[in-house]
């Protein structure tokens, strides 16, 4: 191992140790703490709600859900959020769950202005977040409205008998 190499573990390490010194003992460890949940997502729409109207509904009896389809559901709602704020700034955003026997759809919806022209492939968010609801099993299409803006649709498999 080089000399920088070296340098550059040795000084990771003193940071690590120092965040942890000055860490309260109450507070999560963000780098071990809990993975992302939908029991989380009054939260997550709160912190984009600060910078545009959004709102959320909820169809079906919400239930626990195999932790893999949790964190997908979250990182679904977490990219559509983003994306409505970076490319449809203060346009109002729908975020709709609907619960059923086989698991959970999930439409994100942003009333931006029409696209002047449609991208010619999904940005790295969209990609990474396909890729990641493909992994349990479920579909992600995500697209323009044709009157404007925006939608991110997944449908996540979680029968409940699987559920928990």
């Amino acid at each position: 191992m080089g000399r920088y190499a070296q340098w550059r573990r040795m000084v990771q390490a003193q940071g690590r140790r120092l965040h942890d010194a000055l860490r309260p003992a109450d507070e999560p460890d963000p780098l071990t703490g809990p993975a992302p949940s939908l029991n989380r997502l009054d939260a997550l729409v709160e912190g984009f709600a600060a910078g545009q109207p959004v709102r959320w509904s909820l169809a079906g009896a919400p239930r626990p859900l195999p932790e893999a389809v949790d964190v997908a559901a979250y990182r679904v709602i977490e990219e559509a959020l983003t994306n409505a704020c970076r490319h449809a700034p203060g346009a109002a955003v729908a975020v709709r769950l609907r619960y059923d026997d086989e698991g959970i759809t999930i439409e994100v919806r942003d009333d931006g202005a029409p696209a002047v022209q449609s991208p010619a492939r999904a940005g790295g968010g969209l990609v990474a977040v396909r890729r990641r609801v493909e992994r349990v099993g479920g579909t992600l299409s995500a697209g323009p409205n044709p009157g404007g803006g925006f939608t991110v649709r997944a449908v996540l498999p979680a029968p409940e008998e699987l559920a928990g």
